[in-house]
């Protein structure tokens, strides 16, 4: 896959006083596409993020929820868009990776068609379940799963956590697909369904108010909230899964432009304040340059590649 290169050198201010740069300074409304509807986790982070990106651009971004496919309808029309800085998006980006290997139709490659900016985060992730469920940990849903394969249901609504749990332990759980993480997690309340994947900042409320319980964390750390509840890692030590979202570009774009892109991204994440709103809603600022970013993303799309395989998840 041919890298894209971030060259600090290429911040002249005489490169920026282009012309074709100041005509897309001055011409389209300077947008920040969220490929998913308003109120979930990645539109209220997304907004976070971009009012402070404005401030540091001088320009003010306004956010535009674009559902639908996953997030694919979306990450299309960012694709498709001019070059110039004026059209990006704030995702989560194991999902947008997930939709390459997940839907039939799909047309769009994110490494291909897309330019990473910058990681924005890192997102605390829980697997939950109803309080009624009898597993109390993911030791003892494993342990379930073993001796009844197939019998254990997971809300599914294109996050590949669970699925990736599932490979690397060898088990069989039951998928049930949901087209968004929030009805998904209603019924596992409920106990229709087992367990899900959740965002911590969309399960929180559940589990304080004791309708969900979490059976256990992605990531190296457990929760300071929850410190009894264990990290995959400590069930699964080869695991590694992780929830983060990027702002991503059109294709096309480079230089001068990708450039001065990071370095705002890159400040508008460094502030106190951003920060700890960030980490209120499970989420830790992580930001990476756009070589970094590309070069995390090319490795968890492997993995989720053979999570895929492994899992036998067939594209629908």
């Amino acid at each position: 896959m041919e890298r894209r290169t971030f060259s600090k050198g290429l911040l002249a201010g005489a490169a920026l006083a282009s012309s074709g740069w100041a005509r897309a300074q001055s011409g389209r409304q300077p947008t920040m596409v969220v490929p998913y509807t308003p109120g979930g986790s990645t539109d209220i982070l997304g907004r976070l993020f971009t009012e402070a990106y404005s401030s540091q651009a001088g320009d003010k971004y306004i956010v535009e929820n674009r559902p639908g496919a996953n997030g694919m309808l979306g990450t299309a029309h960012v694709s498709s868009s001019p070059p110039d800085g004026r059209t990006l998006m704030y995702t989560f980006g194991n999902l947008m990776l997930n939709q390459e290997f997940l839907m039939k139709e799909n047309r769009i490659q994110p490494l291909r068609d897309l330019v990473p900016v910058t990681r924005a985060c890192l997102i605390q992730a829980v697997i939950v379940a109803a309080p009624s469920f009898p597993a109390s940990n993911l030791r003892q849903l494993l342990d379930m799963a073993r001796k009844s394969p197939g019998k254990h249901t997971y809300a599914y609504y294109g996050d590949l956590g669970i699925a990736a749990v599932a490979a690397e332990a060898d088990v069989q759980l039951l998928r049930v697909p949901y087209k968004g993480g929030v009805p998904g997690m209603m019924d596992v309340a409920a106990g229709t369904v087992d367990v899900i994947t959740s965002s911590l900042a969309q399960a929180a409320p559940l589990l304080k108010a004791g309708k969900l319980k979490a059976l256990a964390v992605y990531g190296d750390e457990r929760l300071r909230e929850w410190p009894d509840v264990l990290t995959v890692k400590e069930v699964l030590p080869n695991f590694r899964a992780v929830d983060y979202q990027v702002v991503m570009a059109p294709k096309g774009t480079q230089g001068a432009v990708l450039a001065q892109l990071a370095q705002r991204a890159q400040a508008a994440l460094a502030g106190s304040e951003i920060r700890q709103a960030f980490l209120e809603r499970g989420a830790i600022v992580a930001p990476l340059s756009p070589e970094e970013t590309l070069a995390f993303m090319e490795t968890d799309r492997a993995q989720l590649a053979r999570v895929v395989k492994a899992a036998k998840i067939l594209p629908e």
